[in-house]
Order: C-alpha cells, then structure tokens, then sequence
C-alpha cells in the first residue's frame, strides 16, 4: 500500500503539529499560567467556540449554505448548547466535503506521475522550468516528496522503539484500513510529536514530556472515578491522589521549563560566539582594504592580458 504522503502532510499541518518543524518549546503567551495547555482528555477534543470563532462560522456558512445557518441560528435562540454542538457536526460536514471534492477532482483530470501520492501539490504550468508540471514531477516535488518520506518513516522509527504498541497500531491501520491510518497518523504525531522533536535535539526535555505524558493520563484517570464516586469518603480519596498527582505534574512542568531555558542559553551561547567572530571578521577586512583592492585589481587585469583573443 502507497502511504498518501500528501493527505499526512495536510492532516498533520491542521493538528498544528508537525513534529519536522515545530521547536521544541513554544513560548507561552500567558507566562504567569503554568497550566495553560493542561486540559483533561475530554476538554481537549474538538476546538473551542468562542463568540468570535462562533461568528465566523456562521458568516461562512450563511454563504455555502444559507438554509442550514438559518436553521441553526435559530436553535442558537432556542437551545445554545445543542446548538453548538449542530454547529461542530456543520463543520465536520464541510471539512468532509471539501476533502472529497479535492479528491474527486485530482481523480477525474487523470493522474500524473506520482499524484496520487501527492494529491494536495500544485501541478505547475506546463514546460515551467523547475516546476511541478515537468515530466515525472520537476525535481522541487520529488525533492519535497522524498523529505516528507523520510520524516514520517523517521517518525514511525522513533515510534516503534518508545512506543511500540502505538506503532504495531498504526501498522495495522496502514495495511488493512489506510483512511484511518491517515487520519490516525496525524492523531499520533499531535500527541506524541514534540516528544519525538525533543528527543533529538533536547533529551531532558524528552524525558520529561515522557513522564508527564503518563502522569496526565493518570490525571484523566482519576477525574473519571471521581465523577462516578459513589460517596463522599471515596471522592476524598480520590482528590488526594489526584493533588498528588498534580504536584508531580507541577514539578515536572518546571522541569521542562528549566530544560528549554538550558537549551535557549546554549543556543544563545553559541549564538555569541559567531556574532563575536563575524565581528572580527568584518574588522579584518576593514584593515586590508587597500591591500585587498590591489590584489584584486591586479589579478583582473593579469586574466585579462592572457586571454587569448586570436
């Protein structure tokens, strides 16, 4: 079975984590919040409806499909929990929609070589010297292609040796069921890329996003038995465990915080050192520029003179 390299580049750009090109640490736009990205497993599914997202949606959708915002605009008065959950199936449709009308029409113009692996690549103009649309691809798309390649082969590696039973997973979807392994793959590399990221450029960070990656679903684990507790005593019990549990995420956040201050400081350190060279550099040539000019003027006119014009 061809891995469709072209659908994971796209489902993985839309789970915003694309492991090859996200850092290793992203900046915090609240620093004061040290659980800003700490949602429960149930929190995290899906995307937020704020007011404005809310508004947005609704204007694209008045313009697509006018009957269905109508409709859901009026349940919006009516009921606005049930609502916004009509409100995700609509966008769920329209996302399906568009994925298959792309496919559709990638199919009914004829395949070129190599697009049916590559879908989602804009052909270029016929005869564009280096474009897409050279025979077999023009060299940017096979080069494009083979990078992408490598970097998932690279991911499914790295999953296998950290995380086997995800990897004998997705092995199995990509022999008998490649649409989900599709969508699966991109599902993997959202939970389990910035891992794989900093294993090679960070280890510290890796091992910590390791053991928190199991603390949280300790955490998860423990807020449903306390939601199903039965009485008081056994909650209690519960929410102890889980404010140990909470403890040991803090120290461990702190812990990743401190791994890419150090890998900030490095980076920054070597930083310095080229700026301090590049420096010296610059004022050396200042130095010899006289020296330098009528080297170079010499030498010019030397290649000239032995030209041979006969």
């Amino acid at each position: 079975m061809k891995t469709n390299y072209g659908i994971i580049l796209v489902l993985t750009v839309t789970a915003g984590m694309l492991f090859i090109a996200l850092p290793c640490g992203a900046v915090e736009k609240n620093n004061e919040n040290i659980w800003q990205n700490d949602k429960p497993a149930w929190e995290r599914k899906g995307f937020e409806l704020t007011n404005e997202r809310v508004e947005r949606i609704m204007s694209r959708l008045a313009e697509i499909n006018p009957e269905k915002a109508e409709e859901l605009a009026r349940l919006r008065e009516k009921d606005p929990k049930k609502f916004k959950v009509e409100l995700r199936k609509a966008v769920r449709e329209q996302i399906k929609k568009r994925f298959e009308g792309r496919t559709k029409r990638g199919a009914s113009r004829g395949p070129r070589r190599g697009e049916q692996e590559m879908p989602f690549i804009r052909p270029g103009r016929p005869g564009e010297r280096g474009g897409f649309g050279e025979p077999g691809g023009g060299p940017k798309r096979e080069m494009f292609r083979d990078r992408l390649r490598e970097k998932h082969d690279e991911y499914l590696e790295w999953l296998e040796e950290n995380y086997p039973d995800e990897a004998e997973k997705l092995a199995e979807l990509r022999e008998k069921k490649p649409e989900l392994y599709m969508r699966q793959i991109g599902l993997s590399l959202k939970k389990y890329g910035r891992i794989a990221k900093a294993s090679k450029e960070n280890p510290e960070l890796a091992e910590a996003l390791k053991k928190d990656l199991k603390l949280k679903k300790k955490r998860d684990k423990l807020l449903r038995k306390i939601r199903a507790a039965g009485n008081e005593d056994e909650k209690k019990e519960l929410i102890e465990d889980l404010e140990v549990v909470v403890s040991r995420r803090f120290d461990l956040i702190v812990k990743q915080k401190q791994a890419e201050y150090e890998h900030l400081r490095k980076k920054l350190e070597e930083l310095k050192e080229q700026v301090s060279q590049r420096r010296a550099e610059v004022e050396k040539w200042k130095d010899v520029k006289n020296e330098k000019v009528k080297e170079r003027t010499e030498e010019l006119i030397s290649q000239t003179e032995k030209f041979n014009w006969h």
